[in-house]
């Protein structure tokens, strides 16, 4: 049977689709749909069918998880702001300010990895479970201190990245999850739609905590972000898998680490796509300069500042439309490549910009192309590694994303101290450019459309056990 499935009028947009990906890519070869394939990776192979954005909310486990991460992100959102506002407040060292944002994301460098190889061990319902139960504390601490007036910046870092820890060990684990919750062939849209809900909270959360925090103090942001976890606490309690990841028998954590990385090297997607996003993520260093530019390019306060900090969320929600209604493996590479370009643009101009409202539109767009390029990357990964494997890749990426946040953010302090964040900024947004750029020129999203539109299992004879 072809792989491009029964007759019937070609859909108008799937033909713009490859027309547009055949200029990028060029002609390419039939392809036959290999035998004795996974169920999910036959779902991806086979043309898809059109699935509404929202039908995954139809199942309740899913409707469950996806509403306890929109919950506990806006409870990120409100400590995001409050960071950065306590550590503007406590020093004027741009170095000490970026370091702050980036403590959170510090452990994910070691425990990503390591928490990928226990997704694929054990229960991941019970490691998000307990991961986000764990998770209430330090940002609560944080609150307590601040009221006491006892906070200092040494103590600010030490505690947000404790709870940096928690997140670094739940990651994977939830991403993994996603797939025992919904039918195979909906996998792409269920990521996308978890994704866009959680994200969409950057539309009004940064806005929210910067009201919280004039109206009532900074140490809400805290309170409110240790509460939140709560929601993803009661939701894995209720939820029900159906299917459960595979069991590594005797083997060490080490073992499983090095299989995992053997598998994503072997891997025709997942480790192009790894590289592709960790090189773009370590230009992300806008988040850490927010507070300055805020306050010391645009001349504004703390509104300004929850401003700036949620234009990103109005263009997650263009994203997330555009990731939930791809349809072929074509339109994700033309997703990938595409708001590549968007965000590099969008850092250029926000390094250009002297102006609130221009700054907030080019954020936006920023917004637009992170989430369709990065949310389309982590789909296709999902969808592309199998289960057994599926804890670790997610670890990797974590570790290569969450992970490269850490060292921007203490780079971007370096640079901004030099060259002024607007300019820093703008850097960043012309070295991504040239990423995409030698990302195309080398092969690699021609390697991408020949695994993805026929997935190849020439790799799977020689690839890692377990």
């Amino acid at each position: 049977m072809p792989v491009d499935g029964a007759g019937g009028p070609p859909d108008p947009l799937e033909v713009a689709a490859d027309v547009a990906a055949d200029t990028l890519l060029g002609p390419e070869g039939a392809l036959d749909l290999p035998e004795g394939d996974s169920a999910l990776d036959a779902a991806v192979v086979a043309r898809p069918h059109r699935v509404p954005a929202w039908r995954p909310m139809r199942y309740r486990d899913f409707r469950l998880l996806a509403s306890g991460n929109a919950v506990s992100q806006l409870g990120f959102w409100a400590q995001y702001v409050a960071v950065g506002w306590v550590a503007s407040t406590l020093t004027t060292s741009k170095f000490l300010i970026a370091l702050s944002f980036s403590a959170q994301f510090w452990p994910s460098l070691v425990l990503a990895p390591v928490a990928g190889a226990f997704a694929d061990r054990y229960d991941r319902r019970k490691l998000v479970m307990f991961g986000n139960l764990a998770m209430v504390a330090p940002p609560v601490v944080i609150g307590v201190l601040i009221q006491l007036h006892d906070i200092s910046v040494l103590s600010l870092i030490l505690l947000v990245m404790v709870g940096g820890a928690g997140q670094a060990f739940t990651q994977p684990a939830t991403v993994a999850l996603v797939p025992a919750l919904v039918p195979d062939d909906e996998v792409h849209t269920a990521i996308a739609l978890n994704a866009g809900l959680t994200s969409s909270t950057r539309v009004i959360g940064p806005s929210i905590a910067g009201l919280i925090i004039a109206a009532w103090g900074v140490a809400w942001g805290f309170h409110i972000n240790g509460v939140s976890f709560l929601a993803v606490t009661v939701a894995c309690m209720l939820i029900r898998v159906r299917r459960r990841p595979a069991a590594s028998g005797t083997r060490s954590v080490v073992a499983d680490l090095k299989t995992g990385v053997a598998y994503a090297r072997s891997h025709p997607v997942v480790g192009r796509l790894i590289i592709l996003v960790a090189i773009e993520s370590f230009f992300f260093m806008h988040a850490a300069l927010l507070p300055v530019i805020a306050r010391q390019v645009l001349h504004g306060g703390v509104s300004t500042y929850g401003l700036l900090s949620s234009a990103p969320g109005v263009g997650f929600v263009g994203g997330a439309i555009v990731a939930a209604s791809l349809r072929t493996s074509r339109q994700r590479r033309i997703a990938l490549v595409a708001g590549s370009c968007v965000i590099g643009a969008s850092f250029v101009t926000v390094g250009l910009s002297r102006s609130v409202p221009l700054t907030v539109v080019a954020l936006g767009l920023f917004g637009l192309g992170f989430f369709a390029m990065n949310t389309t990357a982590t789909t296709m990964l999902v969808a592309a590694s199998e289960d057994q494997y599926r804890g670790r890749v997610m670890g990797l990426f974590t570790m290569f994303t969450a992970g490269a946040l850490p060292i921007n953010s203490v780079v971007a302090g370096a640079l901004a101290s030099a060259l002024g964040a607007p300019a820093t900024v703008g850097l960043c947004g012309l070295a991504i450019f040239v990423a995409i750029g030698g990302f195309c020129a080398s092969g690699a999203l021609r390697a991408i459309r020949r695994a993805t539109d026929g997935p190849a299992v020439a790799w799977a004879a020689g690839r890692p056990a377990g």
